[in-house]
């Protein structure tokens, strides 16, 4: 059972961050054909900055495929379906980095000039 926490997220079944009808999106013929079509455009190589493993694994694998959205879609379909929302990083840099991120809400690190490699990060405006 899942249930309304007060700070607005959900609690219940163990590891279950999403509300249900959200986890429903990707069990959808779209999606599957969305995943692979990213997957592809950046050719199965994790595009977090500074990773670029090839994405070859399986399932838990450190190098597994995974399609991340950049923003939070909160079950809004066209956030959920748009490819400019979406990329393929490693199971490693999903799980870590950019899980982080987006609750953050911008990517931490900086360029050889420590510049914000990130232009949504508060330093770069």
């Amino acid at each position: 059972m899942m249930v309304k926490k007060s700070n607005g997220g959900w609690r219940g079944q163990p590891g279950t961050r999403h509300r249900p009808e959200h986890r429903a999106l990707y069990n959808t013929k779209a999606w599957t054909t969305l995943r692979k079509q990213i997957l592809s455009r950046d050719d199965y190589r994790c595009q977090w900055p500074g990773c670029g493993s090839l994405l070859i694994g399986r399932h838990l694998a450190p190098n597994a495929p995974i399609v991340h959205h950049k923003l939070d879609h909160k079950g809004d379909w066209q956030l959920f379906t748009d490819p400019a929302n979406l990329m393929a990083v490693c199971k490693a840099c999903h799980d870590r980095a950019a899980q982080e991120a987006s609750h953050r809400g911008f990517i931490a690190g900086h360029d050889e000039d420590g510049r914000s490699i990130d232009p949504g990060h508060p330093w770069a405006k």
